[in-house]
């Protein structure tokens, strides 16, 4: 659910309710192996609006290590490419 807040003009903005904060990997949304974030800040006023987990290196291997396994052993490298093509407007439909 969006959060309203005035810019500093005159208008009236909604701001989204930030939802994700962590990483993505393995399917699962984690914090970072060092545990640091950043602040994500509105460009509109310089507030911040959360604390984004910050990937590193260790997080960067754990991803690809992820998605290899995922890739090697999942259904992608079997399925023909007018499938592979046609699942990206599968999901975007689904929203």
């Amino acid at each position: 659910m969006a959060s309203p807040r005035n810019g500093s003009s005159n208008t009236f903005v909604m701001i989204p309710e930030i939802k994700f904060t962590k990483l993505f990997i393995n399917g699962e949304f984690v914090d970072s192996v060092s545990g640091n974030t950043f602040e994500t800040v509105d460009p509109r006023t310089g507030d911040v609006i959360a604390r984004v987990a910050e990937g590193d290196r260790e997080d960067v291997d754990l991803a690809v290590k992820a998605a290899r396994h995922a890739f090697d052993n999942g259904p992608w490298p079997r399925l023909s490419g007018s499938v592979c093509l046609s699942l990206p407007s599968y999901y975007y439909f689904l929203k």
